[in-house]
């Protein structure tokens, strides 16, 4: 593909008459238009990207959002069968394209927003389309590559895209559209689209084979998508409620989608349409369905023309709620619903139901922050965060064999490295912002990518990444021999007691941290084994030897042998559980040493939903299931609270959606049901809590494990496992028996 096409973009004539210039497009948008006819059963395989955002519909039909999000160096095309769409006869092709502007989002105001998360090549609007249409023979009959067929342009400079307060500095945007100015119908098969100019073509997508062999890359480098296409699906609203002002559209659990109206009214109508996560503010054990809270959120705002109207927004929504004040619908709304095609392959149940409940919510949540990257949360930032990204990949994992997403996220954040050796705390996005910590779950997450798929090549092209990152923090090491300050921004939870430091212990203020020296010593481990793994023992050598020298210090200034806990820093009187949990997973505890602080450690304020995978795996790792089955409260109360997914934080729920809070995906999983990959086989070893039974599917790298496990009258355990075919498995019974099988496993104790 791209033999011929051009980029084609809008003329200087009409940037000329609307009065906007260069400088001025950004958050604006620009109408492509071709009309072809055709025969029936025609043939059309198309690829196309747009700077920088597009939204393709094949005679009035919604296909698809483009382009995967990139970087300045990748300009990601798609590749899109639009045979299913064609008709005998004529046809409209029709692209809106944005130009997002990143000098726009480093100023953001509340009279023009950009897309935090989209980033590319390019200073205006631009599109790029290459295909040609066969006939029922596969003989070609037309084109509709840019710079060859038709195309025909039109800016619109009545609106441009806002934000608010709810939006300001994220990724979410909102509209503000007065249909009087702008057309409406600009999509449908009989609007008059002569009057348009012919867009204009500015260049070949591909460059010539001289510029090519010389190695000059164009500014937009055009790459084919690495992922599959996002999913679009028709869904209907589960209620519609009319109340006295408004109208409340019920999705019945949180989503993203695509909604599409039919408003009616007077000319000058004005609509408010309001996404809601939840009515009312939130505050902690607020039911979320209370339709009596407060509407307060993102909105767009549109104003009628006087015929009957149709209207999509341009970029993705997400709710559970839209609130429609002003006008009449001549019909149900409707939306699609969209979201990266995660193929589910593991499935939890039991007959204490808030098992199963539970397993819904958080798959939903996992499954909303999917979409063209990981994104800590829809609703708001839509942005895909290193911390958030690396627990989404575990939790991908912990439901599904496909790694495709995850191995996309590592390249984005590979090829965001820094001079300084940090990578940058989330990325793609068009400002920087660093979060020195971030750069450590990085690292956890590229050798945990590596053990879990097996793909040395993939960990012997990113180990620099490790090694940069690990001498950065090994230059922080200050006289003590511990690692000191480190910038900016050494984010370690949204735990309440650090909401005013900004997620930060506050003993981080006073000298070294015992938190972020073990987190550094654990990146240690992941650094060695992946060194290790990928032929280069020597440097796994000198690693292991850093990794001993920071546990001996911490242990030795920050070890309280009264309390049994380690201290937050040298000299510190502060203890948390977060200290304790980092120092379990390090290993520096022995087991009664690690039973004694982890428990002692219970005194302290819980961690939040994200920071309690450590916390967990520590419980997990000492064998204190009845702490772990207790902690598992906070989200079973989400239950109660009306959730469909997971807040935020437990007790602070900005975001309604936040994925890396869906940790009883892994829990299930990995801890109850106890199925996980070690060495080449599969090991079962299951902590049931206080259930009374539980079964399922669990997938591995190795393929699917079913299981049955079930209490008998006589309190019994019976416990039933088949492997894929060709693993080797190992039972771990709950009195420590070791059995080892192939294909199926009885067992009862």
């Amino acid at each position: 593909m791209w033999e011929s096409a051009q980029w084609i973009r809008i003329p200087p004539e009409e940037l000329k008459q609307k009065q906007i210039y260069h400088g001025d497009l950004g958050g604006r948008f620009a109408y492509f238009r071709c009309e072809q006819a055709l025969p029936e059963k025609a043939h059309l395989t198309v690829c196309l990207t747009a700077v920088s955002r597009y939204r393709l519909w094949v005679n009035e039909q919604p296909v698809l959002s483009g382009p995967c999000k990139g970087d300045l160096n990748r300009q990601y095309y798609e590749t899109v069968e639009l045979t299913p769409y064609l008709r005998a006869g004529k046809n409209v092709f029709a692209v809106q394209a944005l130009y997002n502007d990143p000098d726009i989002a480093r100023d953001q105001t509340d009279e023009r927003a950009a897309i935090y998360g989209v980033v590319g090549a390019g200073s205006c609007h631009a599109l790029a389309m290459e295909g040609t249409i066969k006939n029922k023979d596969g003989n070609a009959i037309g084109s509709i590559t840019t710079g060859q067929a038709d195309w025909r342009v039109w800016l619109d400079n009545t609106f441009y895209l806002k934000s608010t307060r709810y939006s300001i500095y994220l990724g979410a945007v909102e509209e503000s559209i007065d249909f009087r100015q702008s057309p409406s119908d600009w999509k449908n098969m009989d609007f008059d689209a002569s009057a348009w100019l012919p867009a204009l073509p500015c260049g070949p997508v591909m460059p010539s084979p001289l510029f090519q062999s010389v190695g000059l890359i164009p500014r937009a480098h055009v790459v084919p998508r690495e992922i599959p296409l996002l999913e679009e699906t028709e869904a209907s609203f589960e209620q519609i409620i009319p109340r006295e002002n408004d109208v409340v559209l019920d999705a019945g659990a949180h989503v993203n989608g695509y909604p599409r109206f039919l408003f009616d009214g007077e000319a000058g109508t004005e609509i408010t349409v309001t996404y809601l996560e939840r009515f009312g503010d939130g505050t902690d054990g607020q039911r979320i369905d209370d339709l009596n809270g407060s509407v307060s959120g993102r909105a767009d705002h549109i104003v009628l023309n006087g015929r009957p109207l149709c209207y999509e927004p341009f970029w993705v929504r997400t709710f559970r709620y839209i609130v429609i004040r002003g006008g009449w619908l001549p019909q149900p709304p409707t939306y699609r619903k969209t979201g990266y095609p995660l193929a589910v392959e593991s499935a939890i149940s039991s007959s204490a139901s808030w098992v199963n409940s539970l397993w819904d919510i958080c798959l939903r949540t996992l499954q909303n922050c999917m979409l063209e990257t990981y994104m800590d949360c829809p609703y708001y930032e839509q942005l895909q965060f290193i911390m958030d990204t690396r627990l989404q990949m575990l939790f991908n994992y912990a439901v599904s064999g496909d790694t495709r997403l995850a191995k996309k996220a590592l390249l984005d954040f590979h090829c965001g490295m820094l001079p300084n050796g940090l990578l940058p705390g989330k990325t793609p996005t068009a400002y920087l912002q660093v979060i020195s910590t971030f750069s450590l779950h990085y690292v956890y997450a590229l050798w945990e990518y590596v053990e879990h798929t097996g793909d040395l090549a993939l960990g012997r092209l990113y180990r620099p990444d490790m090694d940069r990152i690990l001498d950065y923090y090994d230059g922080k090491r200050d006289g003590s021999g511990l690692v000191g300050a480190i910038d900016p921004w050494a984010f370690m939870d949204w735990q309440d007691d650090w909401q005013e430091t900004g997620g930060v212990s506050p003993a981080y203020f006073e000298g070294p941290s015992a938190i972020v020296n073990l987190m550094y010593a654990y990146a240690l481990e992941c650094g060695g084994k992946l060194y290790e793994a990928t032929g280069r023992p020597g440097t796994a050598a000198e690693y292991r030897q850093r990794r001993a020298e920071i546990l001996q210090k911490v242990k030795a200034l920050c070890f309280d042998p009264e309390t049994g806990m380690v201290r937050e820093g040298p000299g510190c009187p502060q203890f948390t559980r977060h200290a304790q949990a980092w120092a379990v997973i390090n290993g520096m505890l022995d087991e009664r040493e690690s039973q004694r602080a982890l428990q002692a450690a219970t005194s302290c304020p819980p961690c939040s939903f994200a920071a309690s995978y450590e916390w967990f795996r520590a419980l997990e790792k000492a064998g204190m299931a009845d702490q772990l089955r207790r902690d598992l409260d906070a989200w079973i109360s989400l239950i109660g609270r009306g959730s469909t997914t997971c807040p935020e934080e437990p007790h602070h729920p900005r975001s309604e959606c936040h994925a890396w809070s869906a940790l009883p995906l892994y829990t299930f999983t990995r801890t109850l049901a106890g199925i996980r990959q070690e060495n080449g086989k599969i090991v079962i070893r299951p902590r049931l809590l206080d259930l009374p039974d539980l079964s399922g599917a669990v997938i591995t790298p190795l393929g699917g494990v079913s299981f049955d496990y079930r209490r008998d009258g006589q309190g019994v355990w019976h416990y039933r496992a088949a492997l894929p075919g060709g693993a080797e498995g190992l039972f771990i019974a709950p009195s420590g028996k070791r059995i080892s099988f192939a294909e199926t496993l009885q067992y009862a104790e």
